[in-house]
């Protein structure tokens, strides 16, 4: 995937305007891909909708869940659960990798991503993970230069750790900074005070791991300029290979809801307040030698392509491993349960698992969508009788200064329309579903 910011040299901001081109704004990729969801068919077992099936050659990738927290962010409301995981879920992942490798269809494909989500990965312990690498290994056919992401905390990411994992494959990691600030972290509920958390990032990426890089939460409660700028400091120094930039959410079930709800209200004033914020880390990251890659992601473009995400926009598959793990397979729509019970149940007959299948053009459209989430619009992605329209709502995009054209039906997202780019996706959708 081409980075955004090799097709927008300048990433001048422009001002803020109360003329809003959205009512809200969408913060989240689920957001954008609501307008498919009328292309859902129904449900089928694994078995039945894999039968036949013949892998291609296409690159997939693999998910990984680990549920399991052992402090819950004040901001968060994910599919996880608190504690630290016994090495019983070890073994349930490995009894998962032989049950859906049996499969002819999962067990013929090339892999070239794996991804370590959760909850937080890095709670197992380090035998654990090095038994559940091998077994990735020994499973599944992985790609010469497979990525292999591991999410972490800090406080569960030691160098000891770190240098195991890297011995048996790792070779990304990203780490839920969230902010330097020690008010920041208090409040998010993050471990350890800034000064240590710097320091920690900078043991870690002294072990020689080029492609290790961060989250970072922005528009928090009462976030000043400075709070800000401490951060974007603190990446600058650090020589991360990128970092995640995230608008805080608040949902209504986490810790932060209690006090901050109203904080999710999204009026003029308070979207001028998270543009403000967002161009200076655009700003501050382009002079830093970052690149915009994707709607919510900076990287320096020699050191981290992001292949997961890049696999997934394209429409490749993403097989779903582990306790609450999601995924697509052959454009099956697959969710794992997130109990333990069901979950280690559901081992015993893989092929009975169910998933929600869906019909043509979604396939299409997901990849259409997927290349806005990489800052580009491609009508050639459409089905034929869609194009028109969206071609015409994508001028009105460009005079309202969301989209750049850059050749015959292709466009770009200007700084702006990265801003709003799940608005963009999930209008542009929109338009093209109408043609159906």
């Amino acid at each position: 995937m081409t980075p955004i910011a090799t097709d927008m040299p300048d990433l001048s901001m422009p001002a803020f305007s109360e003329d809003l081109p959205y009512p809200r704004r969408k913060r989240s990729h689920h957001d954008a891909i609501m307008p498919l969801q009328p292309l859902c068919e129904g449900t089928a077992t694994l078995g039945d909708h894999l039968l036949n099936r013949t892998a291609d050659s296409r690159p997939r990738a693999i998910y990984l869940h680990i549920p399991f927290c052992r402090r819950i962010c004040h901001f968060c409301n994910m599919r996880r659960m608190k504690g630290s995981p016994e090495s019983r879920y070890a073994d349930l992942l490995i009894r998962e990798m032989e049950a859906v490798t049996r499969i002819p269809y999962v067990r013929d494909g090339i892999y070239g991503a794996v991804y370590f989500g959760g909850g937080t990965p890095s709670t197992l312990s380090t035998p654990d993970l090095q038994r559940i690498l091998r077994a990735l290994k020994a499973h599944f056919h992985l790609t010469d230069d497979v990525e292999i992401t591991l999410e972490s905390s800090l406080s569960d990411l030691d160098e000891d750790k770190l240098r195991a994992i890297m011995a048996e494959g790792v070779n990304r990691v990203s780490l839920g900074v969230q902010t330097f600030h020690d008010r920041g972290r208090q409040l998010l509920g993050r471990l350890g005070e800034g000064a240590w958390a710097r320091d920690h990032v900078r043991r870690l990426r002294a072990l020689g791991l080029d492609n290790l890089g961060m989250d970072l939460i922005y528009h928090y409660p009462l976030q000043s300029d400075g709070e800000l700028a401490l951060d974007l400091d603190a990446i600058a120094e650090l020589d991360l290979a990128g970092f995640s930039l995230y608008s805080l959410m608040i949902r209504e079930k986490s810790h932060l809801a209690r006090e901050y709800m109203t904080h999710a209200d999204q009026t003029p004033q308070t979207l001028a307040r998270e543009w403000q914020l967002f161009s200076r880390i655009l700003e501050a990251g382009q002079r830093q030698g970052f690149e915009i890659l994707e709607l919510t992601k900076m990287v320096r473009p020699d050191r981290d392509r992001y292949r997961y995400v890049a696999l997934r926009y394209q429409g490749g598959d993403t097989l779903p491993l582990g306790a609450g793990a999601g995924g697509r397979l052959a454009g099956m729509m697959l969710m794992n349960p997130l109990s333990l019970e069901a979950y280690a149940r559901s081992l015993e007959k893989i092929t009975d698992r169910e998933g929600m299948t869906t019909r043509p053009p979604y396939d299409a459209l997901y990849r259409f969508i997927g290349a806005i989430q990489f800052g580009r619009v491609e009508l050639e992605r459409l089905p034929e009788p869609a194009r028109d329209p969206v071609r015409r709502r994508c001028r009105q995009l460009v005079e309202r200064h969301l989209l750049t054209p850059v050749g015959e039906d292709r466009h770009i997202l200007t700084p702006k329309g990265v801003f709003w780019g799940n608005n963009l996706a999930a209008e542009l959708a929109g338009c093209a579903m109408e043609q159906r």
